[in-house]
C-alpha cells in the first residue's frame, strides 16, 4: 500500500467544563482538547483552550461542552486555529456554552485561520439565562498574508445561536458547498479584503456605555467597521485587509466594552 492509499488517523476531542461561583465543579479531558486556567491574579477568571493536534483537517472530530454558573468569565484559546488543506468528509467542530444564574462571560477565541481547500463544519450555541451577559467576538481570516498565502478555495459551513431562556434571539450563518476568491473579492462579500470579524453583545451589563462607540470603531484604507443596536444587543462588523489591522480595530472595541479594566491578558497571549 503506498502513501496515497493509506487511511490517515483522525484526530479527535471532547472536553467538558461546569465553574460555579468562580469554582471549577467539573473538568473532563479526551483526545487533543485540554484546558488551562491560568491565575494572572486578576479579578477576571480565565479560561485557556488548547488543541494538542496544532490544527484541524478534514474527518476531524471536536466537541466543547462548558457550563458557567454565577461566574465573570474570559474564554480564550492558546493560539490561532488552523484550518488546513483535506479532502473527503468535512471537520466537525461543536461548541456549547451555557451561562446560568446572573453569569458574564467573554468569548474571545484567537482567530480561525482557512487554508486554500479547508473542510470544516462549526456550529456554535450560546444557551444564556434572561440576567446573564455575553460578549463575544470571533474572527477569521482567508489566508495568511503576511506568509504570502493567498486563499483560492474551500468549503467552510458555520452556524450560530444565541438563546435566552430556551427562545432564539440571534442567529448568524456561513453556508457554501465551496468558496472560490472570485466570490469572496466581490463588492458584496470581502471586497478584496482577507480579514472579518462580528462582535456580539448581549444583555444589559455590557451595554451600559454605548452612545460614544462611533467614536471607537476603526474606519480607514485598511479597515472597515460599524455596528447595530436594538433590543440589548449589538452586533458590531469589521472587515480589514489582514488580521494585523482587524486585530489592532478590535482591541480598540474590547477596551471599550471592558468595564474599566484592561483587555483580559489571555486575548494578547
Amino acid at each position: 500500500m503506498n502513501i496515497s492509499q493509506k487511511k490517515l488517523e483522525k484526530s479527535k476531542g471532547r472536553l467538558e467544563i461546569k465553574i460555579k461561583d468562580q469554582n471549577l465543579q467539573k473538568l473532563y479531558q479526551q483526545g487533543s482538547l485540554k484546558a488551562l486556567m491560568p491565575d494572572f491574579h486578576e479579578n477576571l477568571k480565565q479560561l485557556m483552550l488548547i488543541n494538542t493536534a496544532g490544527g484541524i483537517t478534514s474527518g476531524d472530530e471536536y466537541k466543547y461542552d462548558i457550563e458557567i454558573e454565577k461566574t465573570k468569565l474570559c474564554i480564550s484559546t492558546q493560539a490561532a486555529e488552523k484550518i488546513y488543506s483535506g479532502f473527503g468528509s468535512p471537520a466537525n467542530l461543536e461548541i456549547n456554552l451555557n451561562l446560568l444564574n446572573n453569569s458574564s462571560l467573554f468569548w474571545l477565541p484567537k482567530e480561525l485561520i482557512l487554508f486554500n481547500n479547508c473542510n470544516l463544519k462549526r456550529k456554535i450555541n450560546f444557551n444564556l439565562s434572561k440576567d446573564s451577559n455575553l460578549l463575544l467576538c470571533e474572527n477569521i481570516i482567508f489566508g495568511r498574508t503576511s506568509m504570502k498565502e493567498v486563499f483560492e478555495k474551500g468549503y467552510f459551513s458555520d452556524f450560530w445561536n444565541i438563546n435566552i431562556d430556551n427562545k432564539l434571539i440571534h442567529t448568524e450563518a456561513i453556508n457554501t458547498n465551496f468558496f472560490e476568491k472570485k466570490y469572496l473579492n466581490s463588492f458584496s462579500t470581502l471586497n478584496n479584503n482577507s480579514a472579518i470579524a462580528t462582535i456580539i453583545i448581549v444583555g444589559k451589563k455590557f451595554l451600559n456605555n454605548v452612545n460614544n462607540l462611533s467614536e471607537t470603531l476603526t474606519n480607514n484604507e485598511n479597515t472597515t467597521s460599524n455596528y447595530s443596536h436594538w433590543d440589548n444587543k449589538l452586533i458590531v462588523r469589521l472587515l480589514s485587509k489582514d488580521s494585523y489591522n482587524l486585530k489592532f480595530a478590535i482591541d480598540k472595541i474590547l477596551s471599550y466594552f471592558s468595564e474599566g479594566s484592561k483587555i483580559p491578558r489571555i486575548w494578547n497571549i
